[in-house]
């Protein structure tokens, strides 16, 4: 498996295709915390609504970088296409960490409130799990459970206008709300983070259960 996952990374590296979504993540950190951003848990609850798509179209970028005729053959060297859509699902993930874990330091470094150890590992936390649910979507929205780029696109997008709007309820609304209000934090985090590892896990076995008919 750390094999397939080190010829997706590089793979993915070879495309180029993850720099528009790393480029945004960047300038649109950069705009957030040029200033005082306020407290530090509300400021999290702002970058995490950043975090969630970003990681979508990284999601889609690692899922899509191959064709599907290079995909099938990375299938069959690969031991079929459970292994393959794990692999895709595990860079993603990382991948994501990784994107929490820098939105989680940039405020450290460029604001002027303090941002203890103990919130900074809390914003992190929710950013994890916001930059998940990204990876769910982008999971679900791309091949081979839908195989067009265009629809790719849209119902990606829809997908996480919907989760991001969808009130006060897991996996992001109830985070978003904790950060905002700075209550009950730990709570919503233990929530969302039993409803986004079933939804990761749930988009994987769809993927895997299509591929060898769709991919």
């Amino acid at each position: 498996m750390t094999a397939l996952v080190r010829y997706l990374l590089v793979d993915v590296l070879r495309t180029q295709r993850w720099l528009p979504p790393s480029l945004v993540l960047a300038a649109v950190l950069g705009m957030l915390y040029a200033s005082d951003a306020g407290p530090p848990l509300p400021a999290y609850a702002g970058t995490c609504v950043l975090v969630c798509p970003v990681s979508a179209w990284l999601t889609v970028v690692i899922a899509t970088a191959e064709d599907p005729v290079r995909r099938t053959i990375t299938a069959v060297t690969a031991g079929g296409w459970a292994r393959t859509q794990s692999a895709v699902t595990a860079l993603s993930v990382l991948v994501a960490l990784v994107v929490a874990l820098v939105a989680a330091l940039v405020p450290v470094v460029t604001q002027p409130r303090p941002y203890p150890p103990g919130t900074v590992a809390q914003g992190f936390a929710a950013l994890a799990v916001c930059a998940l649910v990204g990876v769910g979507v982008g999971v679900l929205c791309s091949r081979p459970v839908i195989r067009q780029p265009g629809w790719s696109v849209l119902a990606a997008t829809a997908l996480v206008v919907l989760v991001l709007l969808f009130g006060a309820t897991p996996p992001v609304g109830n985070v978003l709300w904790a950060l905002s209000h700075d209550d009950g934090v730990t709570s919503a985090l233990a929530v969302s983070g039993s409803v986004t590892a079933l939804f990761v896990a749930g988009a994987t076995w769809l993927g895997a259960a299509l591929g060898p008919r769709r991919g």
